[in-house]
């Protein structure tokens, strides 16, 4: 048994990787193919091929009556996105931004800062998130995708799509690679807690690192592999538009279900808390490297990781 599990896990994380690389190189592709440039197809088309994780998740536990999980699944995945994601791929390979590129980033990242304070301030209200809420929360999501960018103003970045991929096979490698993200993000946490329980490893520890980097998975590899591909404007795109897309599927789950927070819910204005400086230290990093070095260097990625961890060893030691 032991054996099946860690077969299914090393099969899995290759899945993973292969999925993630199907995913970029079809956005790479479709930003050259279109023309809307890798930032675009960053923010947009791999940020929404791994967000759908994170939706289904938020929407089968409201329909269960699970409201806390889905409020903190969407929240949490946020904060996975800026604090593990960026502070790992950045630690990895350092992220250069350049004035042309900044030209397309600054507008959707005021709107992302924006779209966080909006969600803690309409949740914390009643504590509920109502239709109205929900509409107003996704109608944001709605005005990012239809915003007239026109073409890509970007600086041209190294492609190794070949000029013979076309539309619709660009399609199939971003179908194609979200389908494999998601099903192998999930075998790949399945299998990894069930060593972890034959190993004896303690419940709570199991289910913090399982929420933590299961529903962050999709980002992460996504990331990785752009990051990889010298694809920086994507990294940037995917972890701009992953937490649009969270905070705006839930604005869709609360439109086909309102959303109950349990005032009791340890943590939830915590988690915000983190989210909220993250999201600051984000956006002010993203815009301080056009006013010194364009560079997002290991140090800086660093200090995003480490945030990352207090907030899971805060969350940690406040449930044992």
């Amino acid at each position: 048994m032991e054996f099946l599990n860690l077969l299914i896990f090393a099969v899995s994380f290759a899945l993973l990787w292969k999925g993630a690389r199907l995913l970029v190189r079809g956005a790479s592709g479709i930003a050259a193919f279109t023309g809307m440039g890798t930032f675009f197809a960053g923010l947009i088309v791999v940020a929404f091929g791994t967000s759908v994780p994170e939706f289904m998740v938020s929407l089968v536990a409201v329909i269960e009556g699970s409201s806390d999980i889905a409020v903190g699944n969407m929240v949490g995945s946020n904060i996975a996105n800026t604090g593990l994601i960026f502070g790992l791929t950045v630690l990895i390979s350092p992220i250069v931004i350049g004035r042309e590129a900044w030209k397309e980033q600054w507008l959707p990242l005021v709107f992302m800062g924006l779209m966080t304070f909006a969600a803690f301030g309409l949740s914390l209200t009643e504590f509920s998130l109502r239709r109205g809420e929900g509409i107003l929360l996704f109608f944001l999501l709605a005005v990012l995708l239809v915003i007239p960018y026109g073409k890509s103003t970007e600086e041209n970045e190294a492609s190794s799509v070949s000029p013979d991929d076309g539309g619709w096979k660009l399609l199939l490698y971003v179908v194609s690679g979200s389908v494999l993200l998601a099903v192998s993000a999930h075998l790949l946490v399945s299998s990894a807690i069930d060593i972890a329980e034959q190993l004896g490893i303690s419940e709570l520890f199991i289910g913090v690192v399982a929420v933590a980097f299961g529903t962050s998975l999709p980002e992460l590899a996504a990331s990785l592999v752009a990051a990889w591909r010298k694809e920086q404007n994507i990294v940037v795109g995917n972890i701009i538009g992953s937490n649009f897309f969270n905070l705006g599927y839930l604005g869709l789950v609360a439109v086909i279900r309102p959303i109950e927070i349990n005032r009791g819910m340890f943590g939830y204005t915590s988690e915000f808390a983190f989210l909220i400086l993250l999201t600051v230290l984000f956006v002010l990093l993203i815009g301080k490297t056009q006013i010194s070095k364009n560079r997002i260097g290991k140090k800086k990625g660093a200090l995003l990781l480490i945030i990352y961890v207090a907030f899971l060893y805060f969350i940690s030691g406040s449930l044992s």
